[in-house]
């Protein structure tokens, strides 16, 4: 007899699960280009990725730190590009390339009315869309071109201050926020070249000051053996647009979109800088404290300047200090039991007192207060 009747049955069971199977797991696909808006060439190689968007029952759109749907991809030499296997639902579609603008970001909140957009350009909503199972979704965008600032960063020796990270302050209905990263369309870090020049590109209008950012930072080796070598960032030393040292006192610009604005010098003060260092011990029996951070922060608002970590035998030093008033503070004083782990076995009250700096400050004692629980326990 044929075996056909009886696998049948067995061949329709699993033909309807795998039927079941592909329903449930039916994936659609997102295609499009990418132009540059000031060429009307193609972007190529630029990055383009989906994030959720925020459904009807309120739930959060993807965070940015998240994998991004369908991962990360670039575009192909003629601007074109493929995300296969994309669950249905609403998406944002963003692409980023160096030196150009992403398209304007998406409110924070579907329900938020979007901002007007630029006098024929589609609208913010233009880059939502809908994948839907078994179908192909496609969106074409244009990327416009930023605003560019460039300059040069030198020592007041003349020589040119390589390897300084430099970035874009936004100055915004009086409050500034620096960034190093893509918040205000900036792509990357920028670093100076062997001549100490730089260019920041992909910015939005608006008003902006420069930061050049000199950090001192050692490799160096640590008991524990897990992490065998650690960061220590020994100073740092901030120089904004106008040589100012202190953020309040940067001179700003604005910047039209698309503006390419050079000469944006910035010239770090050698003969201006001082080192501070000294001890810091314990107000109950003058030992040395091993452990803790100090601070220099502008008098004006507590902006921190500078700051420091407490070495093991209590010193400390503090570089690169401009010249000025300061409010010196010391945080976290505590000592403790060196070994595989730093376990804290005394803790101490913070200190601030201020400082003024006009040459090198060496020497300085620095003594930290009990906290009441510390003297609680000790009269115990």
């Amino acid at each position: 007899m044929r075996p056909w009747p009886l696998l049948l049955p067995f061949l329709t069971i699993a033909a309807t699960a795998q039927s079941n199977t592909s329903a449930r797991h039916a994936t659609g696909t997102v295609t499009g280009h990418v132009y540059c808006a000031d060429t009307n060439a193609p972007a190529r190689m630029a990055r383009v990725r989906l994030e959720s968007a925020k459904e009807s029952s309120g739930n959060n759109p993807q965070s940015s730190s998240d994998l991004p749907v369908g991962g990360i991809v670039q575009t192909a030499l003629d601007g074109s590009f493929i995300i296969p296997d994309v669950p249905p639902g609403a998406y944002y579609v963003t692409a980023t390339l160096n030196g150009y603008l992403s398209p304007q970001p998406r409110p924070e909140n579907d329900d938020e009315a979007l901002p007007p957009a630029p006098a024929g350009k589609p609208p913010v909503a233009a880059l939502k869309i809908t994948v839907q199972a078994d179908q192909a979704a496609a969106i074409d965008i244009r990327l416009e071109r930023g605003a560019a600032v460039s300059g040069t960063v030198r020592f007041d020796d003349g020589s040119p201050a390589v390897g300084v990270h430099v970035g874009p302050v936004h100055i915004a209905r009086g409050e500034t926020k620096s960034s190093y990263s893509d918040d205000f369309g900036v792509q990357g870090d920028v670093v100076t070249n062997d001549l100490g020049r730089y260019r920041i590109s992909g910015m939005q209008g608006g008003r902006y000051a420069v930061e050049a950012l000199l950090s001192h930072v050692d490799l160096v080796p640590r008991a524990n053996r897990d992490s065998p070598f650690s960061d220590m960032m020994r100073s740092v030393l901030v120089v904004y647009s106008g040589d100012a040292t202190r953020k309040s006192a940067a001179v700003s610009f604005t910047l039209s979109p698309g503006e390419e604005r050079t000469g944006e010098d910035i010239t770090i003060p050698l003969t201006k800088l001082h080192t501070i260092s000294g001890v810091v011990t314990a107000a109950r029996d003058g030992h040395p404290i091993n452990a803790g951070n100090l601070a220099l922060m502008s008098p004006e608002d507590k902006e921190p300047v500078a700051d420091a970590e407490i070495a093991s035998d209590g010193t400390f030093q503090i570089e690169a200090v401009p010249e000025g008033s300061y409010i010196l503070r010391i945080r976290d004083a505590h000592d403790t039991m060196r070994g595989s782990s730093d376990k804290s076995t005394y803790r101490y009250g913070d200190l601030e007192q201020p400082l003024k700096v006009e040459s090198d400050v060496p020497n300085l004692a620095l003594v930290v207060p009990e906290t009441k629980q510390s003297a609680a326990r000790t009269s115990q």
